[in-house]
């Protein structure tokens, strides 16, 4: 096969594409992946062929002021959701922008290359029309809980434009996919608009070298990790946390306190306590979490996924879009806490810490899970799902039921 692989210009989206397309180019497929050009190095840094399609847009200045909370399930249940938390993609939208910025560009590589599916990513509205106007089946990947499904997306407003700039009819397009690639364990995923196939979260977090501490045994005391991601730093919405103030308190408790923060972060922090940890260069989540006790994060489903896959119970302090949807989701399987809204201080987040330490409840749970992550297909054997996919749609035989 030739596999088009494509992610608009932000990492974490395409990091959860990278095992597959290894996978891919392993069982010895054609694999190239499609960005815009500011994803190059990171593409080629993983290991895979790059192709600059489109133009780059400022990621902060596309989205600064327009990541608001998304109503949970709950909420819309009993009629609770404000409209201000009732989240919708729009024609004028950031995730429009960034498929209007690659799509031309996008289809009329696929022409050249020829693939027989496209890969993509959930907020990839450009791989959904590419595979449309190619002809040929759409894989969506998931990186976690479908945060989509919750958002509402008129078909006319915004892929009919889409559709029409490249000469497709929109009845053509399939937003969720011909095919969904689900990595979440039983219960934590929601209701999917595809047929879906299983496959194992295998944790990819870019480039990085094993720092020398790592090397050593384990702390005799429990090792916490705190992480603050990086689009948190881009947008500067990591203002709306203390971290200072929540390191001074998660420092006060008998543990080392690893933080693997972007460098934009390491400013204002002043003199760490003896038992607080700070690497200078880039520190893999998939290499210390392994030796961790707590995860403390903001809920990105990258993040979630790789404790999830290493069994490590997880606080969630969410700000902002699907962080709140994404700890909704990892409390109802019983594998971490979440910091309810308005209570994000200091002190909670270290009585949360607290609670994990003492109990036994969860650990035992996000143990559970994590052996539930690693019993789901890998990556490789995928591989012949995907050829079927594609071997059944050029004899027209497609049919809606999952293979």
């Amino acid at each position: 096969m030739r596999v088009l692989v494509t992610s608009w210009g932000w990492r974490s989206h395409f990091y959860p594409l990278v095992p597959l397309a290894w996978a891919l180019r392993s069982a010895g497929h054609e694999v190239l992946v499609a960005s815009q050009p500011g994803m190059t190095d990171v593409i080629t840094g993983a290991g895979l062929p790059a192709v600059a399609v489109g133009e780059d847009l400022d990621f902060a200045e596309v989205f600064s002021g327009k990541i608001g909370r998304v109503a949970t399930r709950a909420e819309r249940a009993r009629g609770a959701a404000p409209e201000s938390v009732t989240p919708a993609v729009t024609p004028d939208g950031g995730v429009v922008r960034y498929a209007a910025a690659m799509l031309p560009d996008l289809v009329a590589f696929g022409r050249e290359f020829g693939p027989d599916l496209v890969l993509f990513e959930p907020q990839n509205l450009a791989g959904a029309v590419t595979a449309a106007a190619l002809g040929v089946p759409g894989v969506r990947q998931l990186w976690g809980p479908d945060e989509t499904t919750q958002l509402d997306l008129d078909r006319s407003s915004v892929l009919g434009p889409l559709a029409e700039r490249v000469g497709v009819d929109l009845a053509e397009v399939r937003q969720a996919g011909d095919l969904l690639l689900d990595p979440c364990p039983p219960g934590m995923q929601v209701r999917l608009a595809a047929p879906s196939e299983p496959v194992r979260f295998v944790p990819y977090n870019g480039p990085t070298v094993l720092p020398d501490w790592l090397r050593l045994p384990p702390p005799d005391k429990p090792r916490v990790c705190l992480t603050w991601g990086t689009m948190m730093a881009s947008l500067g919405l990591d203002s709306k946390f203390d971290l200072p103030a929540v390191i001074a308190e998660l420092a006060g408790l008998d543990v080392e306190l690893v933080l693997a923060l972007h460098p934009a972060q390491h400013a204002g922090l002043g003199e760490l306590p003896d038992n607080v940890r700070l690497p200078r260069s880039p520190l893999a989540l998939q290499l210390v979490l392994p030796s961790c006790q707590v995860l403390i994060h903001q809920g990105g489903a990258g993040s979630m996924m790789t404790a999830l896959a290493a069994g490590v119970p997880q606080v969630v302090v969410p700000l902002v879009s699907d962080q709140h949807f994404n700890a909704e989701r990892l409390v109802a399987v019983g594998a971490g806490l979440s910091v309810p809204d308005g209570a994000a201080g200091p002190e909670q987040v270290r009585r949360l810490v607290a609670d994990l330490l003492a109990g036994t409840r969860i650990p035992h749970r996000a143990a559970e899970l994590a052996g539930q992550v690693a019993a789901m297909p890998p990556p490789a054997l995928l591989v012949p799902v995907l050829e079927r996919l594609c071997r059944t749609t050029r004899t027209g035989s497609l049919s809606g039921a999952p293979l």
